[in-house]
């Protein structure tokens, strides 16, 4: 029968696989350019999600292949726009963004001149994703900072910590306050190579902060798999206690992506030595290739797993879009021997989820449209259409895109739908009348 997905399904078959440790990867729409080192994130605009991808580099991997370009990912349409440019004077690499109360903060980078010199920046950019625009940038990060780690606490305070500095790797940890415009100090790392790093990725537990590999060393410039973390007083967020939990199992991990979910934080990818953005070894070892595996952390157990068998290499990333239900979005980065890629990958893994501590069926709607009926859920799942019979006219997989099914596909005047996302809860039905 046939199925026509939103907008999407012409190249060559949707890529599914799935990896161990509960992963699936799905290719998706590609970005309009390819992009990496981007500055990734989500948001939700009046109930509807997106993504959103600020700057960072394209083919070419020189100077004048970095970019102040914007791209929305729509999640209902499964399709990239072009949004307004970054309001900056040149293109910039190594930022981060966050999503905190409607508002997108776009912290950070750094800028290479025509000479090749680089600086950090102490912008911070403001967008708004229900105007698609840019507003006036929030106050300047005290300290100028670039590949630092970036968290969000609570959905009220953006951390950053660690990072380089102009000349430096630095200790420093900054929280910015959106509701007040603010800067403050919180407890600094202490001052060694074991905690301070450039390149490196972290994620915010409840109330402590992991975050794992990244470059330390002044000339050296090692890419390490050390994890640390930090214990955050609840009563006064900037008091942190920082201890460093030890080396991670494989390689070292360097600009990898980095999400989590209740006691579970994980890295996917990076580049197992360090690199400049050109993709060529700091140690002059030539090009790096990226790494194909997702590293797991449990924080209760204390324990890892590290799945070394997914099914795509990838590195020079800067964010991972969260969009609930146990589904991430990858965006670009690096695939191998210097291709800049313009692929994106929904991630699903339904261990990492709430989906199954569900107590009500999930949200599940069939719109009917002139020809077509129009399926819209929440989660991935499984779509089923029965006729009056009890007769099954059609099954198939339900992405986070919205589902389009001809009605000529299914010949009949009393249709059933049911939709079922996995859970132990009762599916949700729908009955349709079909003119």
């Amino acid at each position: 029968m046939k199925l026509t997905l939103a907008i999407f399904i012409v190249f060559v078959g949707i890529t599914h696989i799935t990896a161990q440790t509960g992963w699936t990867w799905t290719r998706l729409a590609d970005l309009p350019l390819p992009t990496a080192n981007n500055a990734l994130t989500e948001a939700t605009v009046s109930g509807e999600k997106y993504v959103y991808s600020f700057g960072g580099i394209t083919t070419g991997l020189t100077q004048d292949s970095i970019h102040q370009r914007v791209f929305k990912y729509h999640v209902s349409s499964d399709e990239w726009t072009e949004e307004q440019t970054m309001p900056d004077t040149l293109g910039k690499i190594a930022a981060a963004a966050s999503f905190v109360k409607n508002r997108i903060y776009i912290m950070g980078g750094y800028h290479v001149d025509e000479n090749g010199n680089e600086y950090s920046s102490n912008k911070v950019h403001v967008y708004n994703p229900f105007l698609d625009t840019f507003e006036v940038d929030a106050a300047n990060i005290p300290v100028s900072i670039d590949d630092h780690v970036q968290a969000v606490w609570r959905d009220s305070l953006i951390f950053v910590v660690t990072g380089w500095s102009n000349t430096t790797n630095v200790p420093d940890v900054q929280i910015y306050n959106p509701a007040f415009n603010s800067w403050t100090v919180a407890t600094e790392l202490p001052n060694t190579n074991f905690f301070k790093a450039f390149g490196a990725a972290g994620y915010i537990l409840g109330d402590t902060i992991f975050y794992y590999g990244g470059v330390s060393g002044s000339f050296s410039f090692t890419a390490r798999n050390y994890l640390r973390k930090g214990l955050i007083n609840p009563e006064d967020p900037t008091d942190i206690s920082w201890s460093y939990v030890g080396e991670a199992p494989g390689s070292p991990a360097y600009r990898v992506a980095c999400s989590g979910h209740n006691n579970t934080v994980f890295f996917v990818g990076g580049g197992e030595v360090a690199y400049n953005y050109d993709a060529i070894a700091y140690d002059g070892t030539g090009l790096v290739e990226p790494a194909p595996r997702i590293l797991h952390f449990n924080s209760n157990s204390g324990t890892y797993v590290e799945n070394v068998d997914i099914p795509f290499a990838t590195m020079d990333h800067r964010g991972l879009a969260k969009l609930g239900g146990g589904n991430w979005i990858l965006a670009g980065g690096i695939d191998s021997a210097q291709v800049v890629s313009n692929r994106s990958f929904l991630l699903n893994n339904p261990a990492l989820s709430d989906i199954d501590k569900g107590t009500v069926p999930p949200f599940f709607e069939v719109i009917n449209e002139n020809g077509q009926f129009k399926i819209v859920t929440e989660n991935i799942g499984t779509i089923t259409v029965f006729n009056s019979l009890g007769q099954r006219l059609l099954r198939t997989r339900k992405l986070l895109s919205d589902l389009y099914i001809d009605k000529s596909d299914l010949h009949a005047h009393f249709l059933l739908f049911v939709y079922d996302d996995g859970s132990n809860v009762p599916v949700s039905k729908k009955i349709i009348l079909v003119d």
